[in-house]
């Protein structure tokens, strides 16, 4: 097969096609958009030397989108944790005003939330209040993508999902309580969020954006703080007409969902999901990436197998194996993209180590790549 380019190979992966070799990606390194992170300049120098596999988000300009439905005020200021800033950030709904207090560590690494908008019922029919109104989002900027980018990545439109919304306003103690209290509740807000999702894709599919569009979060209602019964009615029964809409239009869908598919990967290939990232290996998983290929069987492709806890814990010769190891199980019979479970911010500076695991991770599937 003659050599294509970024954007055929990823299409057609994630239609189950041949290809002339495994797409090999770092996920989050796009040399189009580099980051303001001196410490990640190896691995753009990586991406452009070994043509690395781009999949490349747009979303709108700031000066595209509509005005916001809600207005928020914040302040940071500081904490009774001397390492750590304190974000107070209130949004104003039309039923009265809601609070999020957030740690935010000095060093730049990630935070928690100490306080969500949504703690109780009438937390709930405050935010039921903002109002759902038709998108007009103009979308030009997705076509000067477009035309920049040809064949050098896949363009990809990332959208919000339902349940994932709600839980990010609420948290996991909040939500595993009202699946069992307020179950009728947590519909009420999923179908809210929903309804707001649906028309923001109806509105770039009838503007012809988007290779494939793509969204995060299923990995909060899976087994262990929710059921599989859970995941089918709060997770499938949102994202599968989202899916059909994409579909109908012709467009491709990628869903990134952390943790252990052993319970949920066949609800991933009923919804006719084209894209499942990230496949984590154990301990992280239940499923070795030879596992997940035979029960999919050809009817989904996967995105991922290389833990990003690596990059930081093993030495460059370990991860050569863990590479080689990967790609044994995932590249035959195609449909699969090698990949690390994460983009490379867990840590706010890559140090040598890190750079390293990167180059043998890039190296190791670059060699093992073609099908030839």
């Amino acid at each position: 097969m003659k050599k294509l380019s970024s954007r055929e190979r990823l299409l057609r992966v994630f239609r189950q096609e041949p290809t002339d070799r495994m797409p090999v990606r770092i996920w989050g390194v796009d040399p189009m958009f580099p980051s303001s992170r001196p410490s990640w300049k190896p691995l753009y120098e990586m991406a452009e030397k070994y043509e690395l596999d781009v999949i490349r988000s747009w979303g709108p300009r700031a000066d595209e989108q509509d005005p916001p439905l809600v207005k928020y005020r914040s302040e940071r200021i500081e904490s009774d944790k001397p390492d750590m800033w304190m974000d107070l950030t209130v949004m104003e709904t039309p039923a009265g005003e809601l609070t999020q207090i957030s740690y935010a560590p000095k060093s730049g690494h990630p935070g928690r939330v100490k306080k969500h908008y949504i703690e109780t019922i009438e937390d709930a029919r405050k935010w039921l209040s903002i109002p759902l109104v038709k998108p007009s989002i103009r979308v030009d900027s997705y076509f000067e993508l477009d035309r920049k980018t040809e064949g050098s990545a896949m363009l990809m439109v990332g959208i919000g999902e339902a349940m994932y919304g709600v839980q990010a306003l609420m948290g996991s103690e909040t939500f595993g309580f009202w699946l069992m209290d307020e179950r009728q509740l947590l519909h009420e807000l999923i179908s809210h969020a929903y309804n707001r999702i649906e028309g923001l894709t109806k509105h770039y599919l009838a503007h012809g954006v988007g290779d494939c569009y793509g969204w995060v979060g299923p990995e909060l209602c899976i087994p262990p703080l929710t059921s599989p019964k859970d995941f089918r009615e709060f997770v499938f029964d949102y994202d599968k007409p989202i899916i059909d809409l994409i579909h109908d239009a012709g467009k491709l869908v990628w869903i990134h969902c952390h943790g252990d598919m052993n319970p949920v990967l066949e609800d991933f290939v009923e919804m006719d999901l084209d894209c499942l990232n990230p496949i984590e290996p154990p301990p992280a998983g239940n499923l070795t990436l030879t596992e997940a290929k035979e029960r999919i069987a050809g009817r989904m492709s996967l995105d991922g197998g290389v833990e990003d806890g690596d990059f930081y814990l093993l030495e460059p010769e370990e991860m050569v194996r863990v590479v080689e190891e990967t790609v044994a199980m995932g590249k035959p019979g195609g449909c699969f993209i090698l990949c690390p479970t994460s983009d490379p911010s867990t840590s706010p500076v890559l140090n040598d180590k890190n750079i390293a695991n990167y180059r043998a991770f890039v190296e190791t599937g670059m060699r093992l790549a073609s099908y030839e």
